[in-house]
């Protein structure tokens, strides 16, 4: 079939299967097209065991009860200075069978890590991202691997069966607003210090402003979500009649400016989340012995 063919079918909506190579990973192309999805593999990959680690490194049982607060020391949040730097993993700070939030959850689920009973959230808010979910179908299921590459099973079908689970995409969203204001609430308690007497000071450390970039980047990743321009844009007819009009409009712009960068904005604040983690960790282990500086005010 030649070239004006394929284009004179193709116009009229009749589907033109590309003569693939059979054979995993087997094409005619001769650029790079494997170094994305392997990229993203690694990157993501690397993500979800260092996020699984943290999780489970605070729970009380297995090998676990050899680290974190089973062994004697918590890696949850950062106390030494006076302040109060909290992981974002483990925010808002649930401990089973202690304080206001932990109280309820029974006993026979203490041996539980303060991140189980969070992780679900922001874990399936990114989880069923639209960005997302390009990136790891492209990178672990190969849906697809590259276009005119060859894999081992059949078409794409669509997000069916277990994959309908996408749809919850938008009440995840609504939860991981909700997460804003309480990772926010964070950055707050990581400026109050308190001393021996519990003489109240202001203060700035390193930790404060981790803290900080990583509700900004979350904010503009949120902010950023197709879900959310939708909801605040999708539909309207009328963008200057009320001054709710005016609001929704503006808030709109803004979502789409950031959602032009959506990618960016997944995979940084993703970067920044465990990094945010992996400091506050290294501040408490004394393997890592780090110190969370004190820039200004504090003790």
């Amino acid at each position: 079939m030649v070239d004006w063919d394929r284009e004179y079918l193709s116009t009229r909506g009749i589907g033109v299967k590309l003569p693939l190579r059979s054979g995993f990973g087997r094409t005619d192309r001769i650029d790079g097209w494997w170094k994305g999805p392997t990229a993203m593999a690694a990157y993501l990959g690397i993500m979800i065991l260092y996020s699984t680690w943290r999780g489970m490194m605070e729970a009380d049982f297995w090998i676990f009860e050899n680290f974190g607060r089973s062994a004697g020391y918590s890696t949850m949040a950062i106390e030494s200075e006076g302040s109060h730097v909290l992981s974002p993993l483990f925010s808002p700070l649930i401990i089973p069978g202690q304080g206001t939030f932990g109280g309820p959850i029974p006993e026979f689920l203490w041996w539980m890590s303060p991140a189980m009973f969070i992780l679900i959230f922001p874990a399936g808010f990114r989880g069923t991202c639209y960005y997302y979910r390009k990136a790891y179908y492209r990178a672990f299921f190969q849906q697809p691997t590259g276009c005119a590459v060859s894999k081992p099973w059949n078409e794409y079908s669509g997000e069916t069966g277990l994959l309908v689970v996408q749809n919850l995409h938008r009440y995840f969203m609504y939860i991981a607003l909700a997460y804003l204001p309480i990772l926010s609430y964070d950055v707050w308690l990581s400026v109050n210090f308190h001393d021996a007497a519990h003489v109240h000071h202001y203060g700035i450390s390193v930790g404060t402003i981790v803290l900080l970039i990583n509700v900004l980047m979350l904010t503009g990743y949120t902010i950023g979500c197709h879900a959310f321009r939708h909801v605040i844009g999708g539909g309207s007819n009328d963008w200057t009649g009320t001054p709710m009009s005016k609001l929704k409009y503006r808030m709109w712009k803004v979502s789409t400016k950031l959602n032009e960068k959506h990618k960016e904005w997944a995979l940084y604040s993703l970067f920044w989340v465990m990094f945010t983690d992996f400091y506050v960790y290294a501040c408490t282990d004394p393997f890592f012995g780090w110190r969370d500086i004190v820039l200004w005010g504090g003790l």
